[in-house]
């Protein structure tokens, strides 16, 4: 049950970094980095989306992850066309609704699992979620898209941050490699803050470069911080 919830936040993650992904192609077109973390990050949530469904434990709440598959056929079809600003509006919707939808999954996972640990696994791994959202609410103002919700959520998102990761570290579950880790994790945040506050002079595509790299250590920090906390659950 600890790595079905670890798999199904992972959905939510996914889904915040195939729209990042999109984005990067309309800003950094000459760049193939943002075609290929977009086809891996699709590669995977389809997977992971096979594998909950067939999670017999979970049948309970299919339902629940077949509502998440009905959502992902039209969003995965619009991830895929050519990165048009128009589509980015859209898309940027899109990746909000089938979000929320993934985030009840995990959350109907974690009642089931009937144990205070599902729901660190969960908040931990909603950090990941919040990284790659982060970085999507980025890149969408730098290119012009959804301005004002962009705005409201990035700073939303970066406050939440901040307030979960420092609850996670006061946590009691916490072992030393687990401390350990988040140290690093808000070093890393602290370093992405400033490309928020203006307190990087750098040129747009080196903003661009080094937000969406240290959003991707936060991402995979706290990747394994959650992995840490699912290992619990099974001991």
């Amino acid at each position: 049950m600890g790595e079905a919830i670890n798999i199904a936040g992972r959905q939510r993650m996914l889904s915040q970094r195939i729209a990042q992904s999109y984005f990067l192609k309309g800003l950094k077109p000459d760049s193939q980095r943002g075609e290929t973390q977009l086809q891996r990050a699709i590669n995977e949530f389809e997977r992971n989306l096979e594998n909950l469904k067939n999670y017999a434990p979970a049948a309970p709440i299919k339902s629940q992850i077949l509502t998440v598959e009905a959502l992902w056929r039209p969003y995965k079809e619009l991830a895929l066309s050519p990165a048009y600003k128009g589509s980015a509006e859209i898309l940027f919707e899109q990746s909000n609704i089938i979000l929320n939808q993934a985030h009840l999954y995990v959350s109907q996972l974690e009642k089931l699992s009937g144990t205070s640990k599902g729901e660190i696994i969960n908040l931990s791994g909603r950090q990941r979620m919040l990284s790659q959202r982060i970085a999507k609410n980025f890149l969408a103002l730098r290119w012009g898209v959804q301005d004002a919700k962009a705005t409201e959520l990035l700073y939303e998102d970066l406050a939440e941050y901040e307030n979960v990761l420092s609850y996670l570290s006061e946590s009691e579950l916490n072992t030393p490699d687990i401390n350990t880790q988040l140290s690093k994790v808000k070093g890393q945040f602290k370093y992405a803050s400033k490309g928020f506050d203006g307190a990087m002079s750098l040129s747009e595509q080196r903003l661009i470069h080094v937000v969406t790299g240290t959003t991707d250590a936060m991402l995979q920090g706290m990747n394994v911080v959650t992995g840490q906390y699912a290992a619990l659950l099974t001991d």
